[in-house]
C-alpha cells in the first residue's frame, strides 16, 4: 500500500488534475549488488519504441532475443537509460554517476531486461568533461540517431571544485554510445545543467532547453539555444521560463525535464520541474507542465514562446518521494527526465527522493485541457 505523507508541508499539487502513481508508489527501479549501482538508481530517460518493422530489430537487441511473439511485446518496449551511483567509489571526492539500461512493457507492468553493466560511464580521468559522473541523461531521436544529454561532472583541482558541464553522445541502437564531449558553443561557459533536445528541426534549426547556473539560485531560469545541426555548435538565446515568486519561500528556480512532446503545429508539451527553498530549509522539487509555441518564437524575446504554464502537477507525497535513504540523497523530491503518450495516457517516469526510478500517469488530454485554460484566460486578459 502507497503510504501518503501528510506532515511534509509541501506546496499544494494542481488541484482537479488526477495523477496516478503506479504500482502503489513503489520503485520500477532500485539499487542492486553490482558495484556501479548499488547507492542509488533514479532520474531516468526514456524511449517508447511501438511494434514496427523499423523497431522491431532494435526491440530484439536490447532485449537480447529474437523471439518477440510474446504477448507483452504486442505494444513495444520503453528503454529506460537511468542514472546510477555507487554507494563507495573509493579514489574519488564523492561517488560518480554512471548510465544504467532497464526495458520495460510500455504500462511499466514489466520488467522485460535490465543490464549489469554499465552503457555510458565517467571519462578515464577526473578533470574530463565528466570524469566525476554523467548525470541525469535525457535520450532524443532525431532522425535514424538517438542523442543522450546528460550533465558531464569535472574535476578543477586547481579551484579545489568541479564544473558541470552538458554533454552528448549519440547512437543508433541505444546501447553502443560515441561519446561527442562537451556541447560546443558558449552554453557551456559556466555551470550548465538539465539540457534536452526538441526532438526534430523547426524552421531548419533545432533547438535545446538548458539551465544555466549563474548568480544566486533564484535566477535560475530555463534558457533555449539554437544550432544549425544536432552536433553543431550551440547559441544560447536567452531565458524563456523563470519560477514564480513566492514570499512564502526563501528562493525557487526551475530546470528542464524531459524530451519535449510534439502537438502539431510547431507546438510542445514540456513537462519541467521546480525546485524551491522553504523558509525553514527543506528542500522541494515538484513536477509542472508548459505548452511551447514556436510560432511565437522571437529571438529577441525567447519568452514568448510560452504559451500556457500549469505549475505543481505533482508534488513529492509518498514516503518513498518524501524521504531519499542514501547519504548523498537529496530529499523531498520529483525529478523526471523522461516522458512519453501511451494509450492516451501520459507516462511520467522520476525519480523519487533522489533514490529510486518511479511511475506515474495522468490522462494527457486532462492536463492539455487545462493547459488550453491557460491560454486562453492568458489571451483575455493580454
Amino acid at each position: 500500500m502507497m503510504r501518503t505523507m501528510t506532515c511534509c508541508g509541501n506546496l499544494p499539487a494542481h488541484p482537479g488534475l488526477p495523477v496516478q502513481r503506479l504500482h502503489n508508489g513503489e520503485p520500477i527501479i532500485a539499487p542492486t549488488a553490482h558495484w556501479w549501482e548499488s547507492g542509488v538508481t533514479f532520474n531516468t530517460a526514456t524511449v517508447y519504441l511501438p511494434r514496427s518493422v523499423a523497431h522491431d530489430p532494435l526491440i530484439a537487441r536490447l532485449l537480447g532475443t529474437d523471439d518477440l511473439d510474446d504477448p507483452k511485446l504486442r505494444d513495444g518496449i520503453v528503454a529506460a537509460h537511468y542514472r546510477a551511483r555507487p554507494l563507495h567509489d573509493p579514489g574519488f571526492r564523492f561517488t560518480r554517476s554512471f548510465t544504467g539500461l532497464a526495458c520495460f512493457t510500455p504500462d511499466t507492468r514489466h520488467l522485460l531486461a535490465r543490464r549489469d553493466a554499465p552503457l555510458i560511464s565517467p571519462g578515464a580521468r577526473a578533470t574530463d568533461d565528466d570524469g566525476l559522473g554523467v548525470e541525469d541523461p535525457r535520450i532524443t531521436q532525431i532522425g535514424e540517431t538517438y542523442y543522450a544529454v546528460y550533465c558531464g561532472v569535472q574535476d578543477v583541482p586547481d579551484a579545489h571544485g568541479w564544473k558541470a558541464n552538458l554533454c552528448a553522445a549519440r547512437s543508433t541502437d541505444l546501447l553502443h554510445w560515441d561519446k561527442l564531449g562537451a556541447l560546443r558553443g558558449d552554453i557551456n561557459c559556466c555551470n550548465n545543467k538539465d539540457g534536452v533536445y526538441f526532438p526534430e528541426a523547426i524552421d531548419g534549426r533545432y533547438f535545446f532547453l538548458h539551465r544555466p547556473m549563474r548568480g544566486p539560485m533564484r535566477e535560475w531560469a530555463m534558457h533555449i539555444a539554437a544550432s544549425d545541426a544536432p552536433d553543431g555548435v550551440w547559441q544560447d538565446c536567452g531565458e524563456v521560463l523563470r519560477a514564480h515568486a513566492n514570499p512564502a519561500l526563501r528562493t525557487s528556480w526551475v530546470g528542464a525535464g524531459s524530451v519535449p512532446i510534439p502537438l502539431g503545429d510547431q507546438r510542445y508539451l514540456v513537462i519541467f520541474h521546480t525546485g524551491h527553498f522553504h523558509r525553514d530549509g527543506r528542500r522541494e522539487y515538484d513536477l509542472d507542465a508548459a505548452i511551447f509555441n514556436f510560432d511565437r518564437f522571437d529571438p529577441a524575446r525567447p519568452d514568448r514562446l510560452l504559451e500556457a504554464r500549469l505549475d505543481r502537477i505533482m508534488v513529492p507525497e509518498t514516503d518513498t518521494e518524501v524521504n531519499g535513504p542514501f547519504p548523498d540523497s537529496v530529499a523531498n523530491v520529483l525529478f523526471t527526465c523522461g516522458t512519453y503518450v501511451y494509450q492516451d495516457d501520459l507516462y511520467i517516469l522520476y525519480g523519487g527522493g533522489d533514490t529510486y526510478v518511479m511511475s506515474a500517469r495522468l490522462k494527457l488530454a486532462a492536463l492539455l485541457d487545462r493547459l488550453e485554460e491557460k491560454a486562453a484566460r492568458a489571451l483575455v486578459s493580454a
